[in-house]
């Protein structure tokens, strides 16, 4: 009876710090003071025969140039925005791989050129859940890149593009979403 009383509290003692010390230790993209993955530069460019959507914040794109289901990768796309822009709605690979790849041509804000966006996943599925990292683009003229994986590829996706420099002045490019 003495070992089942001296047992018990450490017993409960090991649960509970067993059940702690993997979320302690774990290492969360994004966590606040880590910086998020850089997106590496890439050859290329659009893809040739791909279908192109202008993607412009605050724009209701016309029924007959978007139907409610997403599209099929790969597409190509230009971008134009001020604060935030989500991307036009797509089903991933069937491995469940999307990649975006992208590069900033000009800006309303001088100091633009070097400056940096970050792009973010999301599954569009019922409520929208953000999905991986969120990764920082260079928008000096060049093309960089980054795939997701891990996505459901029966569910519907959407990156979404940010920028916190600049207030209200515009940024613009172009790009193409793959597997």
């Amino acid at each position: 009876m003495r070992v089942k009383r001296r047992l018990l509290p450490i017993l409960c003692s090991l649960i509970a710090v067993m059940s702690v010390a993997p979320a302690a230790h774990a290492d969360p993209p994004n966590r606040p003071g880590k910086e998020p993955p850089i997106a590496p530069r890439v050859d290329g460019g659009p893809i040739p025969g791909a279908p192109t959507y202008e993607l412009r914040e605050g724009e209701v794109v016309a029924a007959d140039e978007m139907t409610v289901q997403g599209v099929y990768l790969p597409f190509n796309f230009g971008f134009s925005f001020a604060y935030s822009l989500s991307s036009r709605t797509f089903w991933p690979s069937y491995s469940g791989r999307a990649c975006v790849n992208l590069r900033g041509t000009g800006s309303s804000d001088p100091t633009w050129y070097g400056r940096e966006i970050r792009v973010e996943m999301w599954n569009a599925y019922g409520t929208d859940t953000k999905v991986g990292p969120t990764v920082r683009y260079s928008v000096n003229g060049n093309y960089y890149g980054y795939c997701w994986t891990g996505l459901y590829p029966y569910h519907e996706h959407y990156f979404r593009l940010t920028k916190d420099w600049g207030g209200s002045n515009g940024v613009w490019g172009d790009g193409w979403a793959s597997q």
